[in-house]
């Protein structure tokens, strides 16, 4: 249903400005890129229904570990010392709001943790598609081989939401899209290992979140940790506005 609603308002979006943004540089890695991150989504809502949510993000969180190794290895950026810090406080901080919690030997956590290594290959392929490709363009293949496959995976299961969750299948397709783009967006004005460890902000989002709407307690833990997150991420970034190291 997301995949369905993000295509059809690229649909919309090329009527005003014309089919050029079907056209790509990279098909094959398009291909590549959207199937792994299906994967990635697959293991998270998944993961949702057999984990707290909480542990799910903090579990997910670890991506920018995983990108940084990836984008060494695959895209040569430099692993600077801001990097590896921002990367490094940024799992303190996380270590520090589920402390005993996150030493879960679970199969669902390790799936979920597999999906967050699936997150990272899809952010580094995004990376590399921005370099010949444009945001919408990437947006366009991500909606046209995810629905493929989803359509296909799902066959005779798939189904039409009642009235009242209408709405909310319009907030998950708007949201997603722009979240998307968002990140394809940043990616063509950063590197990769720039960018991903703003994803360790979501941690303290999710979980304000929980408070206001869902009166779920938080603790002085929650907000030490999401200080040491704050601290590494702006370290990354103004190291990198400076100077790379």
């Amino acid at each position: 249903i997301r995949n369905l609603f993000g295509l059809t308002v690229i649909l919309l979006i090329m009527v005003r400005t014309g089919t050029g943004i079907t056209r790509t540089h990279q098909p094959v890695m398009q291909v590549m890129r959207n199937l792994v991150h299906l994967v990635a989504v697959s293991t998270w809502f998944w993961g949702i229904t057999q984990l707290p949510l909480v542990e799910v993000f903090v579990l997910e969180s670890t991506m920018p570990i995983w990108v940084t190794i990836l984008a060494t290895l695959l895209l040569g950026e430099q692993l600077t010392r801001s990097r590896v810090t921002g990367v490094i406080l940024g799992f303190i901080g996380v270590l520090i709001i589920l402390r005993p919690g996150l030493a879960i030997v679970d199969p669902a956590a390790l799936v979920v943790l597999a999906g967050a290594i699936s997150f990272a290959g899809a952010a580094v392929a995004t990376k590399t598609l921005t370099r010949t490709d444009a945001p919408l363009t990437i947006l366009f293949w991500m909606f046209v081989v995810q629905l493929t496959a989803t359509t296909l995976i799902a066959g005779p299961t798939i189904f039409v939401p009642p009235a009242d969750m209408v709405p909310w299948a319009i907030a998950v397709g708007l949201s997603g899209m722009a979240a998307h783009y968002c990140t394809a967006r940043s990616l063509v004005l950063a590197d990769v290992g720039l960018v991903t460890p703003l994803h360790y902000l979501r941690i303290p989002l999710i979980a304000w979140v929980g408070w206001v709407l869902y009166d779920e307690a938080v603790d002085v833990w929650l907000f030490v940790g999401a200080l040491v997150i704050f601290v590494g991420t702006m370290a990354t970034i103004r190291t990198a506005r400076r100077s790379p190291e």
